[in-house]
């Protein structure tokens, strides 16, 4: 109940933030959009040659593809967390100012983007192809989860600290598992408490949907099964961006309480303490 209370508070100031500033929400909307394009340019053709049997240079589209798609969502979020750093301080911002001060990180962002690519790929090979038996898929898909939890937790620092430090990947790296350490010892139980109320509201709605959508169109009901669907796939990509702005905006207010102890915008100390879960 208190890890349940924690996250429903962090999640209603994040999202206060968004409402006083609603600009922000643009950026993972911009993100989304640009992410458009290397998927129509690599991922249509990459699944056209899969389908055909040409492995080669369909896996190479593919990879070109999450590369594109990755970068332009990690540009996007970059330009989110260097708004929401002027905003939380008390200044002003803009989606123009905070693309500016993105684009001066353009490097690290796009080296980040080939990290984040290749982590990608590598939990999707430890995930598999249901090779193995059930048993085995389920054990590599357990191992990928918890690796994943795990990149999550040490990299929730690397887009502000590349955006506000202008670090390399590898030092953002390294200094966010550093600060997480030092302000929360090694005892870490598996992630920020951010996004929970998300979760109850409108992701575990949306999913419902698709499913009863699913079922009803299968059972013939068209006229309601198909729009349940869509509702439910609209809601759930809404949900998802909406995440995704206020993730990166407590990671900002976060990594200045870890840093240097400074508490900002509508946050207080008690809460950046006690947002990040340990044993």
């Amino acid at each position: 109940m208190s890890a349940w209370t924690d996250s429903k508070v962090v999640t209603s100031k994040s999202w206060a933030v968004i409402r006083d500033n609603k600009y922000l929400l643009m950026f993972p909307v911009l993100g989304f959009l640009f992410s458009l394009v290397p998927m129509a340019l690599f991922w249509i053709p990459a699944a056209w040659f899969l389908a055909n049997n040409q492995n080669v240079i369909g896996g190479i589209l593919a990879v070109i593809g999450v590369f594109g798609t990755t970068a332009a969502m990690t540009f996007s979020t970059g330009a989110l967390v260097a708004a929401a750093d002027t905003e939380l301080s008390g200044q002003d911002s803009s989606i123009d100012q905070g693309f500016k001060r993105a684009l001066t990180r353009s490097g690290a962002l796009l080296w980040w983007s080939v990290i984040l690519t290749v982590v990608t790929l590598l939990l999707s090979a430890l995930r598999g192809n249901n090779t193995g038996g059930a048993a085995a898929g389920i054990m590599r898909g357990v191992l990928a989860a918890i690796a994943d939890v795990a990149w999550q937790l040490v990299t929730f620092f690397v887009l502000p600290i590349i955006i506000i430090e202008g670090s390399s990947p590898i030092e953002a790296i390294k200094a966010s598992a550093t600060l997480f350490r030092r302000k929360w010892g090694t005892q870490l139980a598996g992630g920020v408490r951010i996004g929970g109320l998300i979760l109850l509201v409108a992701i575990l709605p949306a999913i419902v949907g698709i499913v009863a959508g699913f079922f009803l169109t299968v059972a013939g009901t068209w006229a309601v099964g198909v729009p349940l669907m869509v509702l439910g796939v609209l809601v759930y990509a809404a949900a998802g961006l909406v995440a995704a702005a206020m993730r990166a905006i407590f990671s900002v207010a976060l990594y200045r309480y870890a840093h240097d102890g400074r508490v900002e915008g509508p946050f207080t100390e008690q809460e950046l303490q006690y947002a990040v879960r340990t044993r």
